[in-house]
Parts: structure tokens; sequence; C-alpha cells
């Protein structure tokens, strides 16, 4: 796939969230691709970026931030894998000491907002701003809502926004791919 699957996020039609540039960052790592680290350099982030709608994120990194990136998508990746909510506190909040993560209210077109990492930039900015999301995403909803593709061997992730809270795969793809092997194994016995 070049990009991503579009089931990653909620709606293409407006920037993408913090909680879906979390998911995004940690699914440049994808066993299906190849190769399947996609950090290798900044080609696919930056076109992912700008592509859901965060293009002066994307023109503020530079190659010096691959190990950031790389450190910040490795340590959120556990959170998307445990199922436990201290253990998601236990790596995000030292993630948001050392970003300096401050939330602060903001006013726009009459609207209070509370944002992270304002006047920061480029991977500092992604540094602060997808932790306190997931943080947020946790603190509201629990891990319950957050989890890695049951379709072998893809490791991506997800964020479960189905009503019963029943996903179990990263995309249609992989929903389509476990079926097709469950298929087979049934009409091999």
């Amino acid at each position: 796939m070049n990009g991503f699957p579009s089931d990653w996020l909620v709606d293409a039609m407006v920037p993408a969230s913090d909680v879906e540039l979390a998911l995004l960052l940690v699914n440049s790592m994808d066993l299906l691709e190849d190769p399947p680290d996609r950090l290798v350099d900044l080609q696919w982030l930056t076109h992912v970026l700008t592509r859901v709608g965060h293009a002066q994120l994307a023109g503020e990194l530079t190659k010096r931030d691959l190990p950031r990136l790389r450190r910040l998508r490795d340590a959120m990746r556990s959170v998307f894998e445990t199922d436990d909510d201290t253990t998601a506190a236990e790596v995000l909040n030292p993630l948001l000491v050392k970003a300096r993560a401050v939330p602060l209210l903001t006013e726009h077109d009459g609207a209070i907002f509370l944002q992270v990492g304002l006047g920061l930039r480029g991977v500092a900015a992604l540094e602060a701003r997808l932790p306190a999301a997931l943080a947020t995403f946790v603190a509201e909803q629990g891990t319950r809502r957050l989890g890695v593709c049951g379709s072998d061997p893809c490791r991506c992730v997800f964020v479960d926004r189905t009503r019963a809270g029943t996903r179990k795969y990263c995309c249609s793809y992989c929903n389509d791919r476990y079926a097709a092997r469950a298929y087979r194994r049934r009409r091999k016995h």
C-alpha cells in the first residue's frame, strides 16, 4: 500500500487528529511493507502528513529527526499493545514530562480549546502532542479501544471506534486476508 489504508482515519476530508497522527506514526513500521520500516527516511512520513492535512508540520521535519521519531514510535506502540491503563500511564507520563507537554487553553472563532505543544515545531511538536493525545484518549476511554491487528503477520495498530468495541484488525485489507485464510482452513478440513 502506498501511504496507508483509508480506514485508519475517521474522516479523510478534515485534517487528521493527533490520535490519528500517533496511529500513523506507529504504523510507519508495517511488516506487510517492503521495507517494513518506513522511517528509513522522511519520504513516507512527509507524504502522509501532507496528505492528512499537516503539510506545515511535514515541512518542519529534518533527517536529523529520524532517531527521535523512531523512539517516539516505539514508545507509543507499547500503549497500543497493553490492555492495562496503568501501564499506558507509565509509558505516557515520562514522554509528557520530557516533552514539557503543557496544556494551554486557546480561543478560536469564539470557542475555547485545550492545546498541547503550542509554539513547538517539527519533531518537538510531535513529541508533545502525540503522547498528550493518547493520554487524553486513555483517560477518557481507557486502553480497551486501542489494539494491534489480529491478522498475522501484520502488527499495525488501530483505534476501535465501533459501537460494540469489537474491532480486531487494523484495516479492511487485513480483515479480508484473515477471513480468506479462515475460509481456506475450513475448506481443507
